[in-house]
This record gives C-alpha cells, sequence and structure tokens, in this order.
C-alpha cells in the first residue's frame, strides 16, 4: 500500500496494480482540478478528455515521444510541466515550453514531446518519420548488443494524438498503410470530436475509425473515452507490443453513452465519476484518502 492512501487493497491485478491505478486518478483529477480553475479562454478541449490523456501515456518512458493534438497549460502540466510553470504562463500570452518530459505535478509519463509543426498532414508525418527513426535506432541498439553478447534494448515508440475528423480518410489510409508495411513502433490515438459546451452525445454518433484502420493493416480497436481502466489495459498491451517490433496500433476513445444518461459529462459517463468508483471499489484507496488530495491540490493552485 502507498503511503498515504488509507487502505490497503484485498489483492492486486497484475495487469494495473494499485499504485498504478493511484497513479492515474491523480494525474486525471489533477488534470481536472487544474482545468476548472483556468479562465475559460485557457482551458482548451481537455476537459472531459482525461482519461484519453492521462491512460495512453502513464507508461510512456525516457526515450518515448509524444505528438499533441491538443494544446494549452493542461496539456503541458500532463507533459512534464511543472505546476507553478503552468500557472505563470496561464498569467502571460505565449510562454509554452516543449518537450519537456521527465516527472511533474501529474506523474504522466517521460516522454518528450515532439516539436509543433503547422497542418494535421506534417504533423502525423512528422509523427510517423520519428516512429521510423526510434525503430531504427533500436536496430542499430540490437546488432552492438549482439556484437558485445549484451541484452539488447527495446524500441521507444511514438503516441500520436488527433481528434476525430481532423484528418481526412486519404492521409489516414497513406500513413497508416505505411506504418502497418514498415511495422513501426506508434500508437494512434483518435481523441473524441470536439463539441459545444453542453451539447449530448448520441449513442453510435462516433466511431468507425478502428474498422479503418484494420482495412490498412493496423489493427484497430475501440474503447469507451470515460473509462481510464480499460484506456490503460488497451494502451498496455499495445505498447508493449510496439516495443518488441510488434508494429502500430490505433485506439479509437469513443464516448460509450450509458442508457438513460443525459450526455458525455452526465455523472454515468464522466471520466472522472468512472475512476473514482475503480479506487473506491477495489479499496485502493479510501475517499478520505481522495478528499485530502483533491484539497491539497485545490490550495497549490489558489496559492
Amino acid at each position: 500500500m502507498a503511503e498515504g492512501a488509507d487502505a490497503g487493497a484485498a489483492w492486486e491485478n497484475p495487469l494495473i496494480p494499485n499504485a498504478k491505478l493511484r497513479q492515474i486518478y491523480v494525474a486525471m483529477t489533477r488534470a481536472r482540478s487544474l482545468g476548472n480553475a483556468l479562465p475559460r479562454s485557457q482551458r482548451g478541449a481537455t476537459l472531459g478528455l482525461e482519461a484519453c490523456l492521462v491512460s495512453t501515456s502513464v507508461d510512456l518512458e525516457t526515450g518515448d515521444l509524444v505528438s499533441d493534438a491538443l494544446a494549452g497549460p493542461v496539456v503541458e502540466f500532463l507533459r512534464g510541466t511543472k505546476l507553478d510553470s503552468v500557472l505563470r504562463q496561464g498569467k502571460t500570452k505565449g510562454g509554452r515550453k516543449r518537450g519537456i518530459g521527465g516527472r511533474s505535478d501529474a506523474d504522466c509519463g517521460s516522454a518528450a514531446r515532439l516539436p509543433d509543426v503547422p497542418g494535421i498532414q506534417e504533423r502525423i508525418w512528422a509523427a510517423v518519420g520519428a516512429a521510423a527513426a526510434l525503430k531504427a535506432e533500436a536496430a542499430s541498439a540490437r546488432i552492438r548488443a549482439k556484437a558485445e553478447e549484451a541484452t539488447a534494448t527495446q524500441s521507444g515508440v511514438v503516441v500520436v494524438y488527433a481528434r476525430a475528423g481532423e484528418a481526412p480518410r486519404a492521409l489516414w489510409r497513406t500513413a497508416l498503410t505505411f506504418a502497418a508495411e514498415q511495422q513501426l513502433p506508434a500508437i494512434f490515438v483518435v481523441l473524441p470530436a470536439v463539441r459545444p459546451p453542453g451539447s449530448k452525445v448520441s449513442a453510435g454518433s462516433e466511431g468507425g475509425m478502428n474498422a479503418f484502420a484494420g482495412g490498412c493493416g493496423v489493427p484497430g480497436i475501440a474503447v469507451d473515452a470515460n473509462d481510464a481502466v480499460a484506456i490503460y489495459r488497451v494502451a498496455q498491451e499495445s505498447i508493449g507490443r510496439a516495443r518488441i517490433g510488434g508494429g502500430a496500433v490505433l485506439m479509437e476513445c469513443v464516448p460509450f453513452v450509458v442508457g438513460g444518461a443525459k450526455g458525455k459529462r452526465d455523472a454515468a459517463n464522466d471520466a472522472i465519476a468512472g475512476i473514482e468508483h475503480s479506487v473506491l471499489n477495489r479499496g485502493v484507496a479510501t475517499r478520505k484518502w481522495m478528499e485530502r488530495e483533491g484539497k491539497s491540490f485545490a490550495k497549490r493552485i489558489a496559492r
């Protein structure tokens, strides 16, 4: 049991250890708290996407790379910028820092970020090129390790985020087909489409990229955009597969609307409510610990 969790879980799930589940919970709730505390003009489009952003990157390591589809203080925070720096940047125009990596207050992976490039086509191909470079680097490392009778290092991976509908199908077809042919260590994560605040999400209104990716030779997996545990499980398997040369995977995060729920941010469909339920139901932490964590971070934001 991690210190301060106030709970001794009855069992450990080998696929998502209790410490990892607490890590995901903390990163998600801190991202939500930070987003809610920022002026509306600076929030970006991250509110409601915490599960997608955290669970797909929490296992990334130094040497891995991320190509983000979203910008703003919350994304900077999740990618390694310290809270104080994020809050200072929020009070001024510009000042964004890229490619920081390392552990931050969000504790959400150690990947570096690829530089900004204009346009979705340029961004996707830059990420594909980075994945090809990582594959070549891993191949060279294996040759050196064999000559030295040492253990070869696994390949780094590139996680590429894109919003649903952001890239044309023709671009996806070309990029995914190339990634499949070259068995690139790339994870393509399709985030839900941008929606006006308060709009409802109807069942079956999004999706389809997973099947499209399969037709291009890349395994496509649809997963509930609000289920942090399910997203983590898919990301964990996909990243592990890519590291050992299994090739690219496309994850499509789709809002699975619970019957009778009013919309995406309804309690039955909210990512934060879902991760809280998992943490409490498994005995990974107590409500008291969760409340204390939330209050402590809120005080830091308010300073």
